[in-house]
Formats: C-alpha cells, sequence, structure tokens
C-alpha cells in the first residue's frame, strides 16, 4: 500500500472513531442527564485516549527501532492523534452544554 495512503486511512478511521464515540457520550448523556455526566466524561476522556494511543502508540513505545526503520509506527501515531483532535475541534462546533442540559 502507499504509505500516504496508509497514513490517510488511518486519519480518517480515528476522526470516525472519535467521532462515534462523542455522539455516544451525547447519547448517553442526554439519557441519564446530569446523574452521570462526570462518569460519562471520564469514560469519553478514556475512550479518547485509546483511539489516539492504540495500537501504533503502544506499538511504537515498545518497539525502539520504530524511528530507525522507516518510521512508519510514528507516523500512524500522528495520525491518530490528528484525528482525535480533529473530531473533537468538529464536534465542539456542534456541542453548546447549555443546550443539552435545558433539553434533558
Amino acid at each position: 500500500m502507499v504509505w500516504w495512503l496508509e497514513i490517510l486511512a488511518q486519519f480518517v478511521t480515528s476522526t470516525g472513531l472519535a467521532v462515534f464515540s462523542i455522539f455516544l457520550f451525547w447519547a448517553y448523556t442526554l439519557a441519564f442527564g446530569r446523574t452521570y455526566t462526570k462518569l460519562l466524561s471520564a469514560a469519553l476522556a478514556v475512550a479518547l485516549l485509546a483511539i489516539a494511543a492504540f495500537p501504533h502508540g503502544a506499538s511504537f513505545a515498545v518497539s525502539q527501532q520504530a524511528l530507525l526503520k522507516d518510521g512508519s509506527e510514528f507516523l500512524l501515531l500522528v495520525a491518530d492523534a490528528l484525528g482525535v483532535i480533529s473530531a473533537v475541534l468538529i464536534a465542539s462546533f456542534f456541542f453548546n452544554p447549555g443546550r443539552l442540559f435545558d433539553e434533558a
């Protein structure tokens, strides 16, 4: 596979997973109201960190030779992280916490 196509696919995949996690968080927050907001926020943070860090972040951290070879693990890790950051930025345009609790 072409290296840039693999990185682009990883970016799109991590962005999609992060957006799905954020929408799932919004749905649960609407369903349960303010009761479990802190617990759900912690679960969302863990999910987003897991999307950004695994499997390429763990592989990069364990393998000390990743930068000495072709650096693909590092580039995939960066693609994962940028995908999560992009999803959070996109979601922030649509999220209004005040409106969320007014509707619940």
